[in-house]
Parts: structure tokens; sequence; C-alpha cells
């Protein structure tokens, strides 16, 4: 691990350490998240394109422990396909956070996450990104959610067939949008921004998730992801944009 990225590691971790002494110190936000574990647990079938059109299993997995004004959460999402032994489509995506909830106006909470994305379209073996971010709900009532976030950390890429890594400083911005459209049925749109000075990721993923029975539900979603620049590394040609659209019976938990 280089010199830098344990700087740049050291100085989130610093960061973190010094909010949350903040934070200890503050007083909760009125509306606290619902407490206990909650969760969803998702499979179902995906279409990608990209590198090639792909028609796959895939999975979509969260939890999360809302103890008072702490949160913690995970979620695991995966998507694959191969023809004749040769992968078409695999993707990893893991993220790992821990949320605290604030009155101190103008930041409703801060989070910390650590998130692990292994993408054959991306032209990255697998990269780690770890982010602080400030947060705020603009909008939340009984049918509309509207929180932003802005924040930043570091990020480390490794690429096939090396042992080298890129360590560089990330910006990251963020947006969660929920409506609900219907007893039962919701919409969702999360944005999300992040500015290296290699190039900057933006993903959009929306979906509509609708009540069947019980804890059942059907969630329809389409995930856009597009890189301004991608590696020369890359040992085939990758598309700069790359689309997930997934069909999943959703079991909610909690």
């Amino acid at each position: 691990m280089s010199v830098r990225l344990c700087a740049l590691r050291l100085s989130v971790a610093a960061g973190v350490l010094m909010v949350l002494v903040v934070a200890g110190r503050a007083s909760a936000a009125k509306r606290l998240p619902r407490p206990g574990w909650h969760g969803a647990f998702g499979a179902g079938l995906s279409s990608s394109s990209g590198l090639a059109f792909t028609t796959s299993l895939n999975s979509a997995d969260r939890v999360r422990d809302n103890v008072g004004v702490w949160s913690y959460g995970a979620n695991l999402a995966y998507n694959y396909f191969s023809y004749n032994g040769v992968a078409g489509a695999n993707r990893l995506l893991a993220t790992v956070n821990v949320r605290r909830a604030l009155r101190a106006a103008p930041v409703n909470f801060i989070v910390g996450a650590v998130r692990y994305d292994h993408n054959l379209f991306d032209g990255y073996d697998h990269y780690f990104v770890e982010t602080l971010n400030a947060g705020r709900k603009v909008i939340d009532t009984r049918t509309t959610h509207l929180d932003l976030e802005i924040g930043g950390g570091a990020r480390q890429n490794f690429f096939p067939a090396s042992d080298t890594a890129q360590d560089e400083p990330v910006a990251d911005l963020a947006m969660d949008y929920v409506w609900h459209m219907r007893p039962g049925t919701r919409f969702s749109e999360h944005l999300s921004v992040m500015g290296t000075p290699s190039g900057t990721l933006i993903t959009s993923t929306s979906g509509v998730t609708t009540t069947l029975i019980f804890d059942l539900a059907l969630k329809f979603s389409e995930q856009v992801i597009h890189y301004t620049w991608l590696p020369s590394t890359a040992l085939v040609h990758y598309a700069q944009t790359t689309t997930f659209t997934t069909l999943n019976l959703i079991y909610h938990m909690g």
C-alpha cells in the first residue's frame, strides 16, 4: 500500500473521528429511523449492455440496524452471465456504511462508507472507495423524501493483470429521492457523482417497487453507469456507459 493512500486513509479516519466526537455532543434529530433490523433480499432477471447485451440472474440485498441516532448498513449487488465459459457481465458491488443523525443545521446526518466494486465492463479489475459525507434532508414528508450528500475520501484502483494500484482522492456527491406514488408502490432514484483526478464516475439508479402480498414485492430498476475516462490498461475495448436493467422479487424483513 503506497504512502499516498495511507495518508489519504489517515486523513479520512481523522475526519471520521473528529465528526463522531462532535456528533456525540450534538442533539439527535427529532425524527429518527425506525429502530431494529430492516432489510430486503431480492433475486431475479437482468439484462446489461455496454460490452455486450446479456440476460442473466442477479441479486440485490441490503440490511440495516437502527439504534437510536446510529444506523449501520450493508448492501450487496451481483450480476453474472457467461457464454461458453467466457464472462460477458460479472459485477460485484458491496458497501458497508455507518450513519449518525444530527439536528445541527444545515447538516442532518453524517455517513461514512467503504465500497468494493468489481466490474468487467469498466476496465478495472476492482477498486475500493472510502468516503465521509455530510447530508441534509431537503424533503421529509409522508409521501416524499429527498436527501443530499457531499463529501470526499480516497479510492484505490486495481488493474487487470497488474500487481500495482492507482491511489487518488475522491470528491463525492449523492442524491436519494423516494416518492410513494400510492399505497404499496413507490418510485426511487439514487444519483451519485464521484470525481477523481483520473475522471468522473456517474451512477444513476431508478426503480419502481410494488407490493405483491405481505412482505413480497416486485421491483423494476434501471441503472446507468458512465465513466468520463477509462484506463488504458483495459484488456479489451470497454464502453464508457453501461446499463443494468433488472426485474427482482423482493422479500422485506423488519
